[in-house]
C-alpha cells in the first residue's frame, strides 16, 4: 500500500514510472484518477507574451480541424491533475491484461485487450470501461480530445453481451481504435522519368546470365504517339500529427522547379496537374541537341562495330534509316558479330562474319560474308555470299550464297541456291540449285550442272504468310485504337467548339479595342489549338492507317500455283547436262527430265499426255 499522491504533470508515464520505483512496486499495480485535463498551444504565428496559451472548450471544435493539426507553426501540450494510488483488491479490471499499440507511424493507437483477460459485470461497468480506456490513453501519452475517436458504441454493446453472461474471458485479443491522428502526405520530388529507355532496354542478360554490353542502345526508337519521357512537378506534401499531438514534417520542396530542356515540335506536350508528358508524333528515334529534344528518322555512321555504335536494336515500325558508308574497302563496314535491326538500311561497303541484319528495306554495295544472315522486305546486294531472306531480293553476284524469297532477281548467278516464288537470272553458272513455285526466267546459261525444281508448295520467303498477316494485325490494333483516341478529341472538340469560339472572339475584341489580352484567356486559346491540332493530327493518322491496312490486305491471297502453268523460260537453248524437277503435291510424285545438247528449244513445262502419263516437255 502507498499514500495517494495529487500532482500536476504533462508525462504521467514518467510520473508513473517514479512513483513505481519509490515503493519498489511494479507500475500496474498502480491506478489513476484523472481530477482535470488542461490543453495549452504554443502558436509562432501570433504575439503572444505568453508561450503557452490555453485552450478552452469553445475552441477545440477549431483545433480539431485538419487544417491545425497540420499546421506545424501549431504546439500543443496537455497537464493533467491526477491522483495516484494502490489498486485496491476490488478494483474491477484488475484480471484486464491492456496495451495500446500504435500503428502508420503513431497516428494511429488501439487499445489492445489480450488473450486471457477477465470482466465481471456490475451495474457501474460502461462508465468506468470508458475511465479505464481514458486512463490507459494517459499511461501512453495520448492527447485527449484532439483525437478521439467514437468507441461508445463498441463500449456499450460489448458491456451489453457482459451483462448477460455476468462474467467473460477473452478467448482472443480485442483491438479497439481509441484515438486518430493525421497521416503525413509525402512531398513529390520533381524528377524525369524515359519511358523510351524502358521501352528500348540495354545490356540485356542471356539464360545463362551474360551480359550482352554490345547492346548499348545506340539508337532509342519510338512511334508514334508514344511517351518518350514524362515530367513529375514537384507537390508539395503536408505535415501530419501523431496521437500525441506531435507534429509529423514532411521534405520542404521548390515548387518552381521547372524542366531545364525544351522539345522540337514533332514531340507533342501534354501537361495536368501532376506532370507533363511528352509524346512523340512521328515514329522515329529520340535525338537531343544541347538542352533540346526532337525525333528524327535518318542518321549517318562510318561503320557499326562494337567500339562504335553497339548493337543496334530498334522496332521495324519506327521510320528510321541508318546509311553506313565505309570509304576504306579493306574493312567491313558492318564488323564481325553485329546484329542490326532497323527499318531502313543502306551500307556503302561490306558486311563481316556472323552479322545479323534484319530490315524492312536494304542495300548493300559491297559483299555480304558466307557466315551473315539478312532477313527483310527489299534488299538490293552486290556480292552476296551469305544468307537472305525476304520478299523481294535483288543480287548483282551470286558466289555460293543462299536466297530464300517471294521474287528473286539475280543478274550473274556463279553458284548458290535460290527458292522463291518467281526467280529472274541474268547469267547462270554451274551447280545452281533454283527452286520456284511460278517460274524460273533465265537469260542466257553458261554452265551444267544445275537444278530446277518446280514446286507449288513455295510460299516464299514467310511461309503461310505469317510475317504480312501478323503485320496486318498489327495494324489493325493500332488503328482501332487510334479510331478510339479520334473518337474522344471529336468529342472533345464538339465538347468545346462554342468555349473556344468565345475565347477567340474576346481576343479579338481586346485587340481591337487596345486592351492588354490577359495571361489566363491566352492560356485557353493555346488549350484550344492543341486540342484542334490533336484532332487534325489523329483523322490524318486514322486515314493512313486504314489505307495501309486495305493495301495489305489486297497483297495476302492464296500462293497455291497450279503446276501445270508453272515454266523454265530460256532466251536461249541451254547447255550441257542439267536436271529439272517438277514436285506435285496430291500426290506426292516427282518427274525429272535430265536435259542434254538435243533440246534446243526455249521452254520447259510440264503436260499431261493423251495416255494420261505426266512429263517434262522441251517446247518453244
Amino acid at each position: 500500500m502507498i499514500t495517494p499522491v495529487t500532482l500536476t504533470t504533462n508525462n504521467v508515464s514518467k510520473e508513473l514510472m517514479q512513483i513505481a520505483r519509490q515503493n519498489n512496486i511494479s507500475v500496474s499495480e498502480l491506478y489513476i484518477n484523472i481530477r482535470s485535463v488542461e490543453t495549452f498551444l504554443k502558436d509562432s504565428n501570433l504575439d503572444s507574451e505568453s508561450d503557452l496559451v490555453e485552450i478552452h472548450a469553445k475552441d477545440f471544435d477549431k483545433y480539431r480541424q485538419e487544417v491545425s493539426l497540420r499546421d506545424n507553426t501549431i504546439e500543443f501540450e496537455q497537464e493533467y491533475t491526477i491522483e495516484i494510488k494502490f489498486k485496491e483488491e476490488a478494483y474491477p479490471f484488475k484480471s484486464m491484461i491492456t496495451e495500446i499499440e500504435f500503428e502508420d507511424n503513431d497516428t494511429c493507437a488501439y487499445l489492445v485487450i489480450k488473450k486471457g483477460s477477465r470482466l465481471h459485470y456490475y451495474k457501474e461497468l460502461y462508465n468506468d470501461f470508458l475511465s479505464f480506456i481514458t486512463e490507459q490513453k494517459i499511461r501512453s501519452n495520448l492527447m485527449l480530445y484532439l483525437f478521439d475517436v467514437d468507441y461508445k458504441s463498441t463500449i456499450k454493446q460489448f458491456v451489453d453481451v457482459i451483462e448477460k453472461v455476468k462474467s467473460i474471458t477473452f478467448k482472443e485479443d480485442k483491438k479497439i481504435l481509441v484515438s486518430q491522428g493525421l497521416k503525413e502526405i509525402e512531398s513529390v520530388t520533381s524528377e524525369i522519368f524515359m519511358a523510351i529507355e524502358k521501352n528500348n532496354p540495354t545490356g540485356d542478360e542471356d539464360n545463362e546470365g551474360r551480359v550482352n554490353y554490345s547492346n548499348r542502345g545506340f539508337l532509342l526508337s519510338c512511334s508514334a504517339g508514344e511517351e518518350l519521357f514524362e515530367f513529375t512537378k514537384p507537390q508539395q506534401g503536408q505535415h501530419g500529427r501523431t496521437c500525441k499531438g506531435k507534429i509529423i514534417e514532411v521534405e520542404l520542396i521548390d515548387l518552381d522547379t521547372k524542366p531545364v530542356f525544351t522539345v522540337e515540335n514533332n514531340i507533342e506536350v501534354q501537361e495536368s496537374f501532376e506532370n507533363i508528358k511528352y509524346l512523340s508524333s512521328k515514329s522515329g528515334y529520340l535525338v537531343k541537341t544541347g538542352d533540346q529534344y526532337g525525333v528524327s528518322n535518318s542518321i549517318d555512321v562510318d561503320e557499326i562495330s562494337f567500339r562504335t555504335t553497339g548493337t543496334i536494336n530498334t522496332d521495324l515500325d519506327s521510320e528510321i534509316s541508318i546509311n553506313v558508308i565505309k570509304n576504306n574497302p579493306l574493312e567491313d563496314a558492318v564488323e564481325e558479330g553485329m546484329h542490326v535491326k532497323v527499318q531502313n538500311l543502306c551500307i556503302q561497303g561490306s558486311i563481316g562474319p556472323k552479322t545479323q541484319i534484319q530490315t524492312r528495306n536494304l542495300s548493300i554495295t559491297g559483299q555480304s560474308h558466307h557466315e551473315s544472315s539478312i532477313k527483310c522486305v527489299n534488299a538490293n546486294i552486290g556480292l552476296h555470299r551469305g544468307k537472305a531472306v525476304g520478299r523481294k531480293i535483288e543480287v548483282t553476284t551470286l558466289d555460293g550464297g543462299e536466297i530464300i524469297a517471294d521474287i528473286a532477281i539475280v543478274k550473274n548467278c556463279l553458284r548458290g541456291k535460290i527458292r522463291a516464288k518467281t526467280i529472274e537470272i541474268g547469267t547462270l553458272g554451274s551447280h545452281v540449285v533454283m527452286e520456284a513455285s511460278q517460274y524460273i526466267q533465265i537469260e542466257k546459261v553458261k554452265g551444267e550442272e544445275n537444278t530446277f525444281i518446280i514446286d507449288p508448295l513455295i510460299t516464299g520467303a514467310f511461309d503461310n504468310r505469317e510475317d504480312d498477316e501478323a503485320y496486318l494485325s498489327k495494324l489493325k490494333d493500332e488503328l482501332a485504337l487510334l479510331v478510339e483516341a479520334f473518337k474522344s478529341s471529336t468529342e472533345q472538340v464538339k465538347k468545346n467548339l462554342e468555349p473556344c469560339k468565345r475565347i477567340q472572339k474576346a481576343i479579338i475584341a481586346s485587340k481591337n479595342k487596345g486592351v492588354e489580352i490577359s495571361s489566363t484567356l491566352i492560356e485557353k486559346f493555346k488549350s484550344c489549338r492543341v486540342m484542334q491540332v490533336r484532332y487534325k493530327k489523329l483523322k490524318e493518322n486514322v486515314a493512313y492507317k486504314k489505307s495501309q491496312c486495305e493495301g495489305l490486305e489486297k497483297k495476302i491471297f492464296n500462293n497455291d500455283s497450279n503446276i501445270f502453268d508453272a515454266k523454265i523460260v530460256l532466251n536461249e537453248p541451254i547447255n550441257g547436262y542439267n536436271h529439272i524437277i517438277y514436285k506435285l503435291n496430291k500426290p506426292h510424285i516427282e518427274i525429272n527430265l535430265t536435259t542434254d545438247e538435243s533440246m534446243k528449244k526455249k521452254i520447259f513445262k510440264l503436260i499431261r499426255d493423251e495416255e494420261d502419263i505426266l512429263k517434262i516437255v522441251n517446247i518453244s
